[in-house]
Order: structure tokens, then C-alpha cells, then sequence
């Protein structure tokens, strides 16, 4: 194996024929400095994962994009909440309930129970006199602030139909109930029983304001000589229907029939919101879907309609379980959920609130057998005042044509290992020549001033 002796390139030195210096030895402390430092942060880099973002046309061929939301507005109630979906396709979807899930909550934000997912509709007389007579008898009593308080402390049971006299609604129920009131008086009971009138744009304004009615008719149930605490009759229109409640529920010591047999509904005191929440399919197309006031048998107040919310949640594609969002890079997790935890409050009358979202598909490599799927947004918002529409809660939303691909990126091993020698080997060569340099120098020195000497 001699013949390995000459292709040796490091040949070795006797150390009889080596010396050592003082400028040699800081050097080389120095240099081992370096080379430490310089290693241990590029083994740092070397364990760091760092992305990649790139754009590209979405290549998504999904004809729908599902959308998750978590929406609560703080003063419509849940039997008046209506989801409607619209995009520049022509799709017009109207109180969508597949999906959905209504929660009624207090001012505070306090659960009080679950809505029902479908709406009963609600039977109306057509046998007394026509909605649109408008002389027709009026006898039960009209209520202001106070006479209900004194009518509240004085009957077992006060049912009260707040109205108003542009709502046909309102004119539709007015002989019903004169002709319920009529057959009531009658009754054995009827010295324990109120059925009043309130007119909310006249004489019973405060009394309305006071009972945050915003639909007309509102007719509301006051039991146990309290009026902070009432239930919302839900039941047909119909004087039969209103004689029975009557009937079935004056000797009543609390509601747990009526609420049995859905012909009312526990209110929220003052003020009642909806938690609105839920999963819907949407055109991947510009458009937007809204939350509002819709019903059938109810007329509206713009102006005292207020569409103040907080958004828990918005967002689209998939839902992502929390280890998932964990796995996302920051920025990509940010717009994942951007408006989560923001509230909206109304400025004014009939104020519609507007948030208009950019909607981005994102695809995250986080590694080569394993991608997760996601959509990420930014969000403007702004509201206006419209005097003729009823205000809504808008969320308009546009999907971009492209595509964010992230892509996790590691140094390769065989990189990491080029990058060290090169360190090891320009630290020690650089080092070496500095050395050199500084050992001639000085010898050179010393001989001219040996030679000056012996002149």
C-alpha cells in the first residue's frame, strides 16, 4: 500500500521543522471563533423551515364554495331574521334555512333558546271585515304608559296589540281583535282579563319605544302583574284562536301551555337578538348574502330597525380544525378568519351595515404527500343610509381568479454540508494567509534592523 504515499495531498511536516508564534496562536483562536459561530448558525438555518409563495390561475374547477359564518345581531329577533343569497347569476334565494341554526339571545347576549328552523305560518280571518276598511269598530280600550302599567297591576292577564295604522297587517287584524274583545267581555272571566290596543304612532309611541316593538302587529302577553316580563303571541289570527288563548291561559299561574302548544314565545326583556350560524353553498361568483327583517304577517319601521352585530366567524372552504389552523403559516392564518371577533354598530337611522370581502383560494404544501386546502380574505367595511329599503347586515364577497401557493422550503442536507466545509476551509485558508503574512512581515522587519545594526 506504499504506493498511497504518493498521491497524499496533505503531507505532513516534522514539528522539529515547525514554529509557533504569539500572532499565530491569537490568530488561530480567532479563526475558531469564527468557525463556530458561522457553523452554529448555519446549522440554525439548516433546521429552519422557511415557505415559498407563488400565484397562479386557480385551477379549482368547484362550481360551489361553501361558506361558514357565526353571526349575532344584537336587536332583530330570530322569528324576524331572514338569510337571503344573491350573485350576479341571477340567483336569488330568500330566507334560506338549510343549514342554519338561530339562537335568541338577550341585550347581553345571554342564550334564551333556540328558534325554530322553519317558520309556522299563521292563519288570518277572512270572514269579518276586509283589511282595508278602516271604520271599522274599534272597542277595546287604547293604552298609553299609563294605563298599561295600571291595567298590567290590576288584571291577571293583559294582552296588548301594539300597532299601526299604515301597516295593512295591522288593519287586517283590527276586526279580529275588536270581535275577540267583543266575545271576551262576555266571558265569566273577563274581569281578570285586558285585551288592549296601542297605537306606536300615536298616543302609545313611548309605550312602544319602552317595549322595543319594531314589527307591526306585535301582540304581547303580560301575566303576574309584571310588565318587564311578556311573552310574544305567535299563534293565528283569528278571533277564535285569540278567544281560545284567552280562555286557556287566563287561570294560568305561568306560560308553560301556551309555550307547549307554540302559540307563544318567551321574550327577552328589553331587547332580543338572534345568533345566526351556520353552513351554506354559494356560486363561485361575486355576490353576497344578507341578513335582514322579513316576514309575512308584519310590517316594519326602518328608521327603529337597528342591525348593530358582532361576526364570531367568516369563513370559506372547509372548515380547518384547530391543529390544522396550528400548521398555517401566520399571514395565511390571519386571512383565514379576518373578521372573527369584530362588532358593527348602526350610526344613525336605517343604516346599513356593509363588509365587502376579496377572497382568495389558498393551497398550503406542507409537504410533498400532504396540502391543505383553504381560503383566506381581506375585508373593507362601510355602512350607508338608505331612506326607502329596510337596513341589512351585507357581506359581499368577490373570488380572485388566482390562486396562493405556499410551499415549505428546507435547506437540503448536501447543501448544508457544502456550506460547512466552505466555512471550515475559507475561515482556515483566509486565516492561514493572514499568518503567513504577519510571520514574513515581522522576520523582514527583524533582519533590516539586524542589518542596520551591524552598519
Amino acid at each position: 500500500m506504499d504506493w498511497l504515499k504518493s498521491v497524499h495531498f496533505y503531507r505532513k511536516v516534522p514539528i522539529d521543522l515547525t514554529e509557533a508564534t504569539i500572532s499565530g496562536g491569537a490568530i488561530s483562536l480567532l479563526s475558531t471563533l469564527v468557525m463556530a459561530y458561522l457553523f452554529f448558525t448555519n446549522f440554525s438555518a439548516y433546521l429552519t423551515v422557511t415557505q415559498s409563495t407563488s400565484i397562479v390561475l386557480d385551477s379549482s374547477d368547484e362550481k360551489k364554495l361553501q361558506l361558514n359564518f357565526n353571526v349575532t345581531l344584537h336587536h332583530l329577533p330570530c322569528r324576524f331574521v331572514s338569510l337571503d343569497i344573491v350573485d350576479v347569476m341571477g340567483t336569488h334565494l330568500q330566507n334560506v334555512s338549510a343549514n342554519i341554526l338561530k339562537t335568541r339571545v338577550d341585550a347581553e347576549g345571554a342564550v334564551v333558546g333556540h328558534a325554530p328552523t322553519v317558520q309556522r305560518e299563521i292563519a288570518h280571518s277572512t270572514a269579518l271585515v276586509p283589511a282595508e276598511h278602516k271604520d271599522a269598530a274599534k272597542f277595546s280600550p287604547d293604552l298609553d304608559m299609563r294605563t298599561f302599567l295600571e291595567s298590567v297591576k290590576e288584571k291577571r292577564l293583559v294582552m296588548v296589540n301594539f300597532y299601526a295604522p299604515w301597516c295593512p297587517w295591522s288593519r287586517r287584524l283590527q276586526p279580529v281583535w275588536e270581535e275577540a274583545y267583543g266575545n271576551v267581555v262576555r266571558k265569566e272571566y273577563a274581569g281578570d282579563v285586558l285585551m288592549g290596543k296601542a297605537d306606536c304612532t300615536g298616543g302609545g309611541q313611548d309605550l312602544c319605544q319602552k317595549q322595543h316593538v319594531h314589527a307591526f302587529p306585535t301582540v304581547r302577553v303580560y301575566r303576574r302583574h309584571n310588565p318587564h316580563s311578556h311573552e310574544s303571541y305567535v299563534g293565528d289570527r283569528t278571533h277564535q284562536a285569540l278567544e281560545g288563548f284567552v280562555e286557556n291561559n287566563v287561570h294560568d299561574a305561568d306560560e308553560t301551555e301556551s309555550l307547549a302548544e307554540e302559540q307563544s314565545e318567551v321574550s327577552a326583556g328589553p331587547g332580543e337578538g338572534c345568533l345566526v350560524r351556520g353552513v351554506v353553498l354559494v356560486n363561485r361568483v361575486p355576490g353576497n348574502f344578507h341578513l335582514s327583517a322579513h316576514s309575512k304577517s308584519h310590517s316594519f319601521q326602518p328608521h327603529k330597525l337597528n342591525m348593530s352585530h358582532t361576526v364570531s366567524s367568516m369563513t370559506f372552504g372547509k372548515a380547518l380544525t384547530p391543529t390544522q389552523l396550528r400548521l398555517l403559516p401566520r399571514e395565511v392564518e390571519l386571512g383565514y378568519n379576518g373578521l372573527a371577533g369584530t362588532e358593527h354598530h348602526s350610526i344613525g337611522h336605517n343604516t346599513t351595515l356593509e363588509h365587502y370581502l376579496k377572497v382568495v383560494h389558498t393551497t398550503y404544501e406542507v409537504s410533498a404527500a400532504r396540502t391543505l386546502e383553504t381560503y383566506q380574505y381581506t375585508v373593507n367595511n362601510n355602512h350607508y343610509q338608505d331612506g326607502e329599503s329596510l337596513p341589512s347586515a351585507v357581506f359581499a364577497y368577490d373570488i380572485s381568479p388566482m390562486q396562493v401557493t405556499v410551499t415549505e422550503v428546507r435547506q437540503s442536507l448536501a447543501a448544508f454540508l457544502t456550506s460547512i466545509c466552505a466555512i471550515i476551509g475559507g475561515v482556515f485558508t483566509v486565516t492561514g494567509l493572514i499568518d503567513g503574512g504577519i510571520f514574513h512581515t515581522t522576520n523582514a522587519l527583524k533582519k533590516k534592523m539586524e542589518i542596520g545594526k551591524a552598519i
